[in-house]
């Protein structure tokens, strides 16, 4: 009985140690280490001429190109007229209004896009603010008599590159759909830039310090207290009026027989000047633009502001009225150029 209840006190003894060792195991066991997972957000790249997401990370760095377009009317709707990043519209000569288109990504520009017309002095300065690529079909020349500096003057003075359609090759042609001059209907083939370009041996890197760079808000503001629903652009006294109506968040135009919406409407008014010279037994009257800088309006978000503007070592500077770098709501830009001292003029008015 007593070696029974010995065995039976062994057992509970050892029981009670074989106990204690499993938990002083478990409590002396290496600690878990919990696992977090942190994921980066994949940075979008800005387009430097919209502040639109989604720009081609092949286009960072590289120099835009400024296309000469015409804006008669046989030429409208012009081939391409919704696809540029920004419009730049004025006149030219004896009421004729003319446009500049600018793409950031000179790779993404639609293989039709025209009627490409010839380049006039204040076209040429305006894609140097930008560090451009010129692309045009012939010029104005030099009149020294009567003090009027052409369009060829201008891209041989500054050394622009240029690519001119007066040369020849590849990049130009003639569209054969419409039955009007042909004057009309001279196109670019946009996939060939590219092509141009690295045979001209231009360079594409952007130069920073020749390039206007643009301020964007991060979403869409309303651009002041003012409102306006309908703004009406008057280049000068001897020119038609652009007409924009605000609908649906966006600044139409019907004006090029196309509805065409923009994000901005600008309208840098500027001194002008008009020159008479001879042209063909006949003469013409040039208009150029000083761009000595002065007054404009920004219009954006069913509203509009007044602004300030000017051109400094060659670049466009836009401000607003304390003299800050004026902050554009992302999407494609339409700036008009009118003339302070030769009856241009923006009107606002109601939606009817």
């Amino acid at each position: 009985m007593k070696k029974a209840l010995s065995l039976l006190l062994c057992a509970v003894i050892l029981l009670a140690l074989f106990g204690c060792a499993k938990k002083d195991d478990t409590s002396s066991a290496a600690p878990t280490t919990e696992i977090t997972e942190t994921t980066t957000k994949k940075e979008e790249i800005l387009n430097p001429l919209t502040g639109k997401p989604g720009f081609k990370k092949r286009a960072v760095g590289k120099r835009p190109v400024a296309i000469v377009v015409e804006n008669l009317s046989p030429a409208r709707p012009q081939w391409g007229i919704k696809t540029p990043d920004i419009i730049v519209e004025g006149e030219v000569e004896g009421g004729i209004s003319r446009m500049l288109w600018l793409y950031a990504d000179y790779k993404s520009v639609p293989d039709k896009i025209g009627p490409t017309r010839s380049a006039r002095p204040s076209y040429v300065q305006f894609s140097e603010f930008f560090d451009s690529i010129f692309v045009h079909w012939g010029g104005s020349q030099q009149r020294k008599a009567q003090g009027y500096i052409g369009g060829y003057t201008v891209i041989r003075k500054d050394k622009v590159d240029h690519l001119d359609g007066m040369d020849g090759g590849f990049l130009f042609g003639r569209d054969s759909t419409r039955r009007v001059a042909s004057e009309h209907r001279g196109i670019i083939h946009g996939k060939k830039l590219s092509k141009a370009i690295k045979q001209k041996g231009f360079r594409t890197k952007l130069d920073e310090s020749k390039f206007s760079t643009l301020s964007f808000n991060e979403k869409v503001k309303k651009a002041g207290s003012e409102k306006a629903s309908v703004v009406n652009a008057t280049f000068s006294a001897r020119t038609d009026t652009r007409k924009f109506t605000y609908e649906k968040g966006k600044y139409h135009t019907k004006d090029w027989k196309k509805d065409v919406a923009f994000q901005n409407v600008i309208i840098l008014m500027d001194q002008t000047k008009y020159i008479t010279v001879p042209y063909k037994g006949s003469s013409t009257t040039y208009l150029n633009y000083l761009y000595t800088g002065s007054d404009g309006y920004y219009i954006s978000n069913g509203t509009q502001t007044q602004i300030k503007w000017e051109v400094k070592d060659n670049k466009l500077y836009l401000k607003d009225l304390s003299g800050n770098a004026l902050k554009l709501n992302p999407g494609k830009s339409y700036i008009g150029l009118a003339s302070s001292n030769n009856g241009g003029k923006v009107t606002f008015t109601s939606a009817k």
